[in-house]
C-alpha cells in the first residue's frame, strides 16, 4: 500500500478491529478498580510499598526455583552453563528470602534497585541524545535523562527514610495511569459499538 492509498481515518478502525472483543464494561469496571488502587496506594505508601516489596520477592523465588529446576533438567547445556544458571537460581532465591524475612531492609534494597534503574536509563537517554543531537527533539530526550538521574540521586540521597514510601507511590502513579488509560481503551471501545 503507498502513502497516498493509506487513509489516515482509517487508524483507530483498524486499531479496534486488532483488540480482543472485550466488554466495555468490564473494561470499565477493571480501569476504575485500577485508579481506586492508585488512589489508596497514594492515601498509604508505605503499605503499598511493603505489596509491592512482598510482590517482588514472591517474583524473585519463583524466577530462582525456575532457574534451579532449569539447571537440573536441561540436559543440553554445558555443565559450566548448568552451574551458571544454578547460581543465578541460587541468588534469586536468596534474594527473594531477604526480602521476605526482613521486610524493612527489603525496602531499601529494592529502593536501592529502582534508583540505579532509573539511573542507568537515564545515561543510556543522555548518550542517545548525544548522538543524535543535531536532530529535532534531541535536547527533549537529553533532559528526560538528567531528570532520570537527578531522580536517582534524590532517592539516593535521601535514603532510607525515603525507601518507606516511595515504592508504594510508584505504584499509586503506575495504577491510577493505567486505570486512566483502560477507562479511555474502554470508552473508545463503547463508542464503536454505539
Amino acid at each position: 500500500m503507498t502513502t497516498s492509498e493509506y487513509n489516515m481515518a482509517d487508524t483507530p478502525r483498524e486499531l479496534y478491529e486488532q483488540l480482543p472483543d472485550w466488554n466495555w464494561k468490564w473494561l470499565m469496571a477493571l480501569g476504575a478498580l485500577m485508579v481506586l488502587g492508585g488512589v489508596v496506594a497514594f492515601l498509604n505508601p508505605f503499605i503499598a510499598s511493603l505489596t509491592v516489596e512482598l510482590v517482588a520477592g514472591f517474583a524473585f523465588g519463583l524466577v530462582g526455583a525456575m532457574q534451579l529446576w532449569l539447571a537440573v533438567t536441561a540436559r543440553a547445556q554445558a555443565m559450566g552453563d548448568r552451574w551458571l544458571t544454578g547460581a543465578l537460581g541460587v541468588l534469586l532465591l536468596l534474594l527473594a528470602v531477604s526480602l521476605l524475612v526482613n521486610p524493612l531492609a527489603g525496602l531499601v534494597t529494592l529502593t536501592i534497585m529502582v534508583a540505579v534503574l532509573f539511573a542507568m536509563m537515564g545515561v543510556m537517554r543522555m548518550v542517545m541524545a548525544w548522538r543524535v543531537r543535531p536532530r529535532e527533539g534531541w535536547g527533549w530526550m537529553m533532559a528526560s535523562g538528567v531528570l532520570s538521574v537527578a531522580l536517582a540521586v534524590l532517592i539516593v540521597l535521601a535514603l532510607p527514610d525515603v525507601a518507606l514510601g516511595i515504592l508504594g507511590l510508584f505504584l499509586g502513579l503506575d495504577l491510577t495511569f493505567s486505570g486512566i488509560a483502560t477507562i479511555m481503551v474502554s470508552w473508545h471501545i463503547r463508542q464503536r459499538q454505539a
